[in-house]
């Protein structure tokens, strides 16, 4: 049955009317709910995103694995599909709806990016009611995708705030060819993989219809040990993409998942997953915001923020407005979550408080001054996504708990002072 129907059909009999523990969720406290339930479950979730519409409702997806697998890895019995599926809460995260399809593979479809749907990453345009939602789908896994057979990059597009959604749109070809000849040394992209979580919208630059969209994404050639992680930039909310400073300056080494940020001055902030562990940060200066010409800086490591001390792991990114809690100064605040370990357990916060004036763009301030705020767990626990919901408050999605090849999607609502341990405030 059609992905889309279905879930037109479910809005209408159970959305409207919210369940506090809905089909399969287990409220666990009045901030905390498992919004998808892999103990539970004989099919694993994997894999947070979350996104605000406008008018308030909150959009939970993840990797519901059939397969038990990545995309583009089989099982043991062969199989390879993979869905992502999704719930929605109308009351900042305390109740859900039942969940949904809204990408479904299938095992037997003869166009090859349908076999499977996954690492899903979503934006919801503050403007209108449209959302986008990426996945990367087909057979075939990054680390043994080429040129010839990728990985596919689908898109997915709902007009009414994430009720219904189309048929999705592969723009693999499109992403591809920006790369084709224009990487450093020549040659082409083999392995592209567009980073899950939170697409991310800007707040200061727009072209024509739409405020600019980023999404960052590793990029790896057959035969080469590294080349890097890029950003890509849509003003059209994700129908057509370009490099950001082109594909000739490679903003990060770490070649692997990494979030965007927009800081206060409208320039873009990386946080880029290393390979081997820790996270390096750089940013691009913008020359001219609305051509996006500019200029990419040298990358950092923070020293706090090593393979020693956090793991190799996909986390999220933000900068808000904050008040200093000593001093009641407002200032702008930095908030990346991510294991605070080298394993893959106890997912919190750093945060640090952003430069202002000149040094905001300076990737050198950006190597200190980060601090560890709140662990929000001590057990086992590792991807997870925010975004800042219209109460002031961090709508955290997150992994804990792994099992059968899967982890509980935990949603938990957090203010400032908690992340920050009482160091910051709304």
């Amino acid at each position: 049955m059609n992905c889309k129907l279905i879930f037109s059909m479910l809005f209408v009999a159970g959305l409207g009317v919210l369940r506090p523990l809905g089909a399969s969720a287990q409220s666990l406290s009045a901030k905390e709910v498992v919004v998808f339930d892999n103990a539970d479950s004989p099919v694993p979730y994997r894999i947070p995103a979350i996104a605000q519409t406008r008018r308030g409702t909150l959009l939970a997806a993840c990797d519901y694995r059939i397969s038990k697998m990545d995309v583009g890895w089989s099982s043991d019995e062969g199989l390879f599909q993979v869905n992502v599926v999704m719930r929605t809460s109308n009351d900042h995260g305390r109740t859900w709806s039942d969940s949904v399809c809204v990408a479904r593979g299938d095992e037997h479809a003869t166009e090859r990016r349908r076999i499977a749907y996954g690492d899903p990453s979503l934006v919801a345009d503050r403007t209108s009611d449209e959302v986008l939602l990426h996945c990367v789908a087909g057979n075939v896994g990054y680390q043994r995708a080429t040129r010839r057979d990728p990985q596919h990059a689908v898109f997915f597009r709902s007009m009414d705030g994430g009720r219904t959604w189309d048929d999705g749109t592969d723009l693999t070809e499109m992403i591809h060819g920006l790369y084709d000849g224009k990487l450093p040394g020549s040659g082409e992209a083999d392995g592209i993989f567009l980073t899950s979580g939170r697409i991310m919208q800007s707040r200061h630059v727009k072209v024509g219809k739409y405020y600019r969209l980023y999404i960052a994404h590793p990029l790896r050639q057959n035969g080469r040990d590294r080349i890097g992680t890029y950003v890509l930039f849509s003003d059209d909310f994700g129908r057509s993409w370009q490099v950001l400073g082109g594909a000739a300056q490679v903003p990060s080494t770490a070649q692997d998942e990494s979030k965007v940020e927009e800081l206060p001055n409208g320039d873009v902030l990386l946080s880029c997953r290393e390979l081997m562990g820790g996270r390096k940060y750089n940013i691009y200066k913008y020359r001219n915001a609305r051509e996006a010409t500019g200029q990419w800086g040298q990358e950092v490591m923070p020293d706090n923020m090593t393979a020693r001390q956090v793991n190799a792991c996909n986390g999220g990114l933000l900068i808000l407005r904050a008040r200093k809690a000593a001093t009641g100064k407002r200032v702008w605040l930095a908030l990346q979550s991510v294991p605070l370990s080298a394993r893959r357990d106890s997912v919190g916060f750093f945060y640090k408080e952003v430069p202002m004036g000149k040094g905001m763009s300076d990737t050198q301030n950006w190597k200190h001054g980060w601090r560890k705020g709140l662990r929000l767990t001590d057990r086992s626990s590792c991807y997870s996504t925010m975004v800042r919901m219209d109460d002031g408050r961090l709508a955290f999605l997150y992994e804990r708990d792994g099992r059968n090849g899967g982890y509980d999607i935990v949603f938990q609502s957090l203010s400032v002072s908690e992340a920050t341990k009482g160091a910051y405030r709304d």
